[in-house]
């Protein structure tokens, strides 16, 4: 591969591009960060050499001819991936040694608990009823979310699906993405989930969505990047999943939807409560709960 190509490639993928054509000092930095490049976001060029057993100079210039200006060009990009969620990247810059068993539980929670505290502390009240009252009043309700935002998506519909009628995934059923959105329309909501990983087609998705007249809410990170005006939705609630763990902590979406879900069903008082009471009396009929 020529060196100008490797620009169009991630770090891993460059490194795995010129191994065979490295030196035998140059494969030990390779061989020493080849299952673990996400801890170049956390090294300084002086410890992978001694990681390694090679000279900076030596980790300088494989940089060099990896298409990199230097290896803190290198570290810049590997924090980019990490910052995508990457697991991959995350895997080995996250704390090391897990907690002692009588402690394993207990961290646990605090760090569900960080997350969790720290998304709900950005919510406005208003913004809430607000959105509640879209949901009681929309024609129908989407919900939108891929890859890990899929479970986020599935579990509005199922709770949204409890207390008002009209409520389903827009991408489900086998059928294409641009199949489900030409249905949505003006006088819907659409509630979108977009934690770091989006599929490249989210920012088209978000302006095919204010095109199509709906009101739209997304749930998403920090990462979260819109800058054209026409993919901005009408409301955006921003979560905290990142944490010192390789897995992103989803505690502050899931409790946003809930939350959402019974100001719905408060809102919706009588009519939820006779939909409920004929899902009953189906469950019933039919056997199919214990």
């Amino acid at each position: 591969m020529q060196d100008n190509d490797l620009s169009k490639l991630t770090l891993t993928e460059r490194l795995n591009a010129i191994y065979s054509a490295m030196t035998a000092s140059e494969r030990r930095i390779v061989d020493a960060l080849r299952d673990r490049p996400g801890e170049i976001a956390v090294l300084t060029g002086k410890e992978l050499a001694e990681r390694a057993k090679v000279s900076t100079a030596t980790v300088s210039r494989l940089f060099q001819r990896l298409g990199y200006e230097s290896y803190d060009e290198a570290r810049r990009a590997a924090r980019s991936l990490r910052a995508s969620g990457s697991i991959f990247h995350l895997f080995d810059t996250g704390v090391r040694e897990s907690p002692g068993p009588e402690h394993l539980v207990t961290a646990h929670l605090a760090e569900e608990a960080r997350a969790l505290e720290a998304t709900l502390s950005m919510l406005d009240p208003a913004t809430v009823r607000e959105i509640a009252t879209a949901l009681v009043r929309a024609e129908r309700v989407w919900c939108v979310g891929f890859r890990n935002s899929h479970a986020l998506a599935e579990y509005a519909a199922t709770l949204l699906s409890s207390v008002r009628t009209d409520v389903a995934l827009l991408a489900h059923g086998g059928r294409s993405l641009a199949e489900r959105l030409a249905n949505v329309a003006a006088g819907d909501v659409a509630l979108v989930f977009g934690m770091r990983r989006r599929m490249r087609y989210f920012a088209p998705l978000m302006q095919a969505l204010r095109d199509s007249g709906a009101r739209t809410l997304l749930l998403a990170d920090r990462s979260l990047h819109l800058p054209d005006p026409a993919m901005r939705p009408e409301w955006t609630m921003i979560c905290a999943i990142e944490t010192e763990q390789p897995i992103d902590c989803f505690a502050g979406p899931f409790a946003i939807i809930r939350l959402l879900a019974l100001q719905t069903l408060r809102y919706r008082d009588t009519a939820a409560h006779d939909m409920l009471q004929r899902v009953e009396h189906l469950h019933s009929q039919l056997g199919e709960l214990e």
